[in-house]
């Protein structure tokens, strides 16, 4: 028994738990596996915010087609190229997105067809301060049948 009780104990003298090294140790594999992944998510979320502005302007351009549609249909039985010249002159008021980001939307000027009944090409674009180039833009075609 004494053999038994002598081996237990040469044992017990390897198993004292977790040392202050093995802890320092995980720590620091931990802590670089964390700064390993900070710059994709810092990106992420810059991109994510970008997508956010991008889709708002996406809609916006929507919102302006579908009026200038909708100011050819005001009146019923005349769809006027006049009507579609003045909409588009008249400068539309900033929208700010959910970001805080500010977007105007720009028409480009138009050309009324030398026939009746004809197709007027307009074009609507989003811009954001600071960025070049239109952030969303859509070209659609508007039947007219009258100057």
């Amino acid at each position: 028994m004494r053999e038994t009780r002598s081996l237990r104990d040469a044992h017990r003298g390897d198993e004292n738990g977790v040392g202050i090294i093995e802890i320092v140790v995980a720590m620091l594999l931990l802590a670089l596996l964390v700064l390993s992944f900070a710059p994709v998510l810092v990106s992420a979320i810059k991109l994510s915010g970008r997508n956010t502005t991008i889709a708002t302007a996406t809609q916006i351009v929507n919102q302006q087609i579908e009026a200038a549609r909708a100011v050819s249909t005001l009146s019923a039985a005349v769809t006027k190229c006049t009507d579609i010249v003045g909409f588009i002159a008249v400068t539309s008021a900033p929208i700010v997105d959910p970001r805080g980001v500010t977007l105007q939307p720009v028409w480009d000027a138009i050309t009324c067809p030398l026939s009746y009944p004809g197709v007027v090409k307009v074009r609507v674009s989003v811009t954001q301060a600071g960025y070049p180039s239109a952030t969303a833009s859509a070209t659609t075609l508007i039947l007219v049948t009258a100057p």
